[in-house]
């Protein structure tokens, strides 16, 4: 019951931002602020109910990267609201990481479903930096910094299951 209202409680202080009495001016979008509350909250969401959707021998980091693959992927499809290619990219990764998840597919494919999600997100670290030349401007974007941090979260993890595999297949 504590979960249900914790987790009510931060997706109502998510959408606080979005509320406005006076209702005069027009805004082109979600502000970055909106766009990370709402992608942290539904973060903390999944990752509080993951237990039941995953057995609890599932893999404790596989639960790492299942919620930052959420995070990086929501805040890419909010972003999308004003360019197709943030919109691109969030899908792909939450498409790569639900069928490998969720489908018996992904399972029986899993390290060339894994090899996919790191090349995206890959892609997507470097086409920040790329776009992005103004250390100034990097240093301010609390949103892109974050978002690259749980980017760098995914690849650490992608390749720490990587050697586990290596030490698996060895043994």
């Amino acid at each position: 019951m504590r979960k249900i209202v914790l987790a009510s409680a931060i997706t109502g202080l998510a959408f606080l931002q979005s509320v406005s009495a006076h209702g005069g001016e027009e805004t082109e979008g979600l502000t970055n602020l909106q766009i990370m509350l709402a992608s942290l909250s539904a973060c903390i969401i999944f990752h509080i109910s993951s237990t039941k959707f995953f057995p609890k021998e599932y893999h404790s980091n596989r639960k790492y990267l299942l919620t930052l693959v959420m995070f990086t992927g929501l805040v890419h499809i909010l972003l999308g609201i004003k360019d197709i290619i943030f919109l691109a990219g969030g899908l792909g990764v939450i498409s790569i990481i639900s069928v490998s998840a969720f489908t018996e597919f992904g399972r029986t494919r899993d390290v060339l479903l894994m090899t996919m999600l790191g090349g995206v997100v890959i892609t997507m670290f470097v086409a920040y930096f790329t776009s992005n030349h103004d250390l100034h401007y990097i240093a301010e974007d609390y949103l892109g910094v974050t978002t690259k941090i749980a980017e760098l979260g995914i690849i650490w993890l992608l390749v720490k299951q990587y050697r586990n595999l290596q030490k698996i297949q060895t043994n």
